[in-house]
């Protein structure tokens, strides 16, 4: 990733990728996660981080909690977590 991400961002994204881990079967946990990434886009977009707020806008179209059902896109999601990941260590 070109930009230079500061390492506060980078600390709040792995913890959002833990909660997305916890949140496969908790709908709670899944609005959470849902939340936290809205405002972590909040924040990116205010910094005018503008490549990685376009990518986590598409992990926020695909994440639509439901209740008492198993996420259909959880994997989708997790993988496109772990592309920022790698890309936020480069």
């Amino acid at each position: 990733m070109v930009e230079n991400i500061p390492e506060d961002i980078v600390k709040d994204f792995q913890f959002i990728c833990c909660l997305h881990e916890q949140a496969v079967c908790d709908h709670d946990k899944c609005r959470e996660f849902s939340e936290y990434l809205s405002e972590l886009l909040i924040r990116l977009e205010d910094m005018e981080f503008y490549r990685l707020a376009d990518r986590i806008m598409s992990i926020l179209l695909n994440c639509k909690p439901k209740d008492a059902s198993h996420c259909e896109k959880a994997n989708l999601v997790g993988e496109m977590l772990k592309e920022i990941t790698k890309e936020m260590h480069k």
